[in-house]
């Protein structure tokens, strides 16, 4: 008899999140914000986001300068060629998940324009960028827009 409790006390536990995904999930009219799980690319030269959801044709991946990361500037996205202009972004040093010979950073900026339908202006970019000889995301980290 005493195991009813804790087996209520279970179910009601797992039930309960359960019931909350499935009631903010699907929500007619609900948009989700692009995000992307790779960065490639060098401090000098040029970044590269990629594997971006949700899939929109044209929106593959974003290049432009790696000074962007750091001073804002322009995204362009292929297949489409639209950009996605982020503001100066907030850098802020992060606790390093990134290995040795990288620092990890946090950079926040706003979207302030360009011609993707994919971001939206007055949305928050954010990127914890692991800064080295490469760039590249903090693991288990996705830059969203």
């Amino acid at each position: 008899m005493r195991k009813l409790p804790v087996v209520i006390a279970l179910v009601s536990a797992l039930a309960v999140p359960s019931a909350v995904a499935v009631g903010l999930s699907g929500t007619a009219g609900a948009t989700t914000t692009p995000s992307c799980g790779k960065l490639t690319g060098t401090a000098t030269t040029t970044v590269t986001i990629s594997q971006c959801t949700p899939a929109k044709a044209g929106y593959t991946s974003a290049t432009g300068k790696s000074s962007s990361l750091a001073n804002g500037g322009t995204l362009t996205w292929s297949t489409s060629k639209k950009t996605t202009v982020i503001a100066k972004p907030t850098l802020t040093k992060e606790t390093n998940k990134c290995g040795t010979g990288y620092t990890e950073e946090k950079a926040t900026g706003k979207i302030t324009g360009g011609t993707s339908t994919y971001t939206k202006k007055g949305e928050t970019f954010t990127a914890y960028v692991c800064v080295g000889a490469q760039l590249k995301l903090a693991p288990g980290t996705r830059a969203t827009f």
